[in-house]
């Protein structure tokens, strides 16, 4: 039963965008191609394509973000259950795991329910009016993932994304944004949360409106000195470094230093660099 629903979202899919998306057209193709559920749009093609997930992400390697797992763990089976679901704003410093926790989770639901993950890039929001238009006949659920996310103030880019949310929430119960991005209410420039002034008065409220779409906010932060070396402990471990404990912190902290984040990016990157230098 849910091969013939995922071939029958493909061929749905085919007929409403007029160019050819895909190059094979086998039901086994189709079939491989539902499985993966991920999506992203292909500028050239003018057309959304299947793509491998090469983030092969899994929640129990992402640390100290227990509360942001729960709460999009619980709003995504809620909506892939027939629920209607938040959108969701994951904001925060650059390497904090908000692109990861998405992965983590769409790789969470990929095996137990029918749906698709589309993956949108920041300079591909003027295709976001024509996606979502010729998604309007699936019924099937649909999670938008928008990748590193930011706005200049009063953008045409800005305009256009706050009024594909708008009608979204009002056409499309069977679709939800997941959006990552470095500032909590989008807008670059804006103060995030510390009480000073946000540009001017009078165009505060219509800059905070854009991240008011979104039923959930999560905040992402870098990491403390203990919590670092510890992320790089447990990346050491998986990834089999041969080196001593002493020499991992002592290398730690000096990449710390250099890169000026105690990031789990920092952390992974870390780790990959020594595993490449010990060889």
């Amino acid at each position: 039963m849910k091969n013939k629903i995922q071939i029958k979202i493909i061929n749905l899919l085919n007929k409403l965008f007029k160019k050819k998306r895909f190059n094979e057209n086998s039901n086994n193709y189709k079939r491989k191609l539902f499985f993966k559920g991920l999506l992203e749009w292909d500028d050239e093609r003018n057309n959304l394509i299947s793509i491998d997930l090469i983030h092969n992400i899994n929640l129990e390697s992402l640390f100290f973000i227990e509360a942001q797992k729960k709460v999009l763990i619980n709003n995504t089976k809620y909506f892939l259950e027939g629920g209607q679901g938040n959108n969701a704003l994951l904001w925060g410093s650059r390497g904090t795991g908000k692109s990861s926790l998405v992965y983590a989770i769409y790789n969470l639901f990929k095996d137990k329910y029918v749906f698709l993950m589309i993956e949108i890039k920041f300079f591909q929001i003027k295709h976001l009016p024509k996606i979502l238009r010729n998604l309007e006949k699936i019924k099937e659920k649909i999670i938008i993932y928008c990748d590193d996310f930011s706005f200049e103030k009063n953008s045409e880019d800005f305009i256009i994304f706050k009024n594909t949310l708008e009608g979204s929430l009002r056409k499309h119960s069977n679709i939800i944004f997941y959006v990552t991005s470095n500032y909590r209410h989008l807008v670059r420039g804006m103060k995030n949360n510390d009480g000073q002034q946000i540009h001017k008065k009078d165009a505060t409220e219509n800059l905070i409106s854009l991240s008011d779409r979104f039923g959930i906010w999560l905040g992402f932060h870098n990491f403390d000195q203990e919590k670092f070396l510890k992320v790089v402990f447990f990346y050491s471990k998986a990834l089999k470094l041969d080196l001593k404990k002493n020499n991992i912190q002592n290398k730690a902290l000096e990449w710390a230093l250099l890169r000026g984040s105690y990031s789990g990016r920092e952390a992974f990157n870390l780790v990959r660099f020594l595993q490449s230098e010990t060889r």
